[in-house]
């Protein structure tokens, strides 16, 4: 199979490109100029203007659309970044499938778009995101779909991914916290949020099966293990030999808990990596076998 991946040096591209290769598939890798060099044939793109098809493949089976804003935690600053890159790359990309006769359009997704989360996380709620993450990723979903009239349209959205690499996201997070000793906030509960930390391994077999399948739908895609914070953060002490500092706060989070029923119709959940095991492999940086 011929496959466009945007988003190839990113922490679940980088993951995802080796197995592609590996199992035959011809790689094209979406870079922005001066950026790494990834796996795959380079395709060079600022993901801002329109496609010049005399740099991009004439045609491709398929499109891996994973590029997102590393830009995000500060609003309204970040926001243009954000539309930028989670929305404009999109549309660009989708009208460039449908003109070169991509069979299938993979978009990686995001749980954001839930927020707030104190209801139901099913993939025919009614969503208002409130912040603007969330927001730009349900907007790059709806301009998305009616696509699927041309393609096959898979959106996959993804539930705390985490990894060996990974930097500044909830997982690395708190093991440097349990490391330097720093405090690491919980409801009065004693608990915090729970949530499922998903083995990077694992969503990159998820994207393969929808690739192999032609999934189309949008799709939770999430470990079935949810632990809380306090849960993590203990696991991650015993891993380390050093126990968390917890301290408790007033202010209290709905839980995080994304129904599965969808994914669990289309891949066996029991091939999930245990958090036990994918935080071994996290601490160590070893991936091991994603198999």
């Amino acid at each position: 199979m011929r496959i466009l991946l945007t988003g190839c040096t990113g922490f679940v591209g980088s993951a995802l490109a080796p197995r592609l290769l590996s199992e035959g598939h011809e790689l094209f890798c979406v870079h922005r100029p001066g950026t790494p060099v990834a796996p795959g044939i380079r395709v060079t793109w600022d993901g801002t203007s329109t496609i010049d098809t005399g740099s991009f493949p004439d045609t491709v089976d398929a499109v891996v659309h994973l590029a997102q804003s590393r830009s995000y935690r500060r609003f309204p600053a970040d926001s243009r970044e954000m539309f930028t890159v989670n929305v404009g790359m999109t549309m660009h990309l989708l009208e460039w499938a449908a003109r070169s006769g991509v069979k299938q359009f993979c978009l990686s997704s995001s749980g954001a778009v839930y927020e707030p989360f104190g209801r139901e996380l099913k993939e025919d709620t009614v969503l208002d995101p409130h912040a603007f993450l969330g927001a730009s990723k349900l907007a790059s979903e709806i301009i998305a779909r009616p696509f699927a009239n041309i393609f096959a349209l898979s959106i996959l959205r993804l539930f705390f991914p985490y990894g060996p690499g990974q930097l500044h996201r909830l997982i690395p997070e708190l093991i440097r916290r349990v490391r330097t000793g720093a405090a690491i906030r919980i409801a009065a509960d004693g608990q915090g949020v729970r949530l499922p930390p998903t083995f990077v391994g694992d969503v990159v077999e998820v994207i393969l099966d929808s690739l192999a399948s032609s999934w189309t739908d949008t799709i939770n895609v999430a470990t079935p293990e949810t632990l809380s914070i306090r849960q993590i953060a203990d696991m991650i002490g015993r891993e380390v030999g050093i126990g968390p500092n917890f301290e408790t706060v007033e202010n209290s989070s709905a839980d995080i808990v994304p129904d599965l029923s969808r994914l669990r119709s289309r891949f066996e959940l029991t091939r999930f990596t245990p958090f036990k095991e994918g935080l071994r492999r996290t601490i160590l940086g070893d991936s091991g076998e994603m198999t």
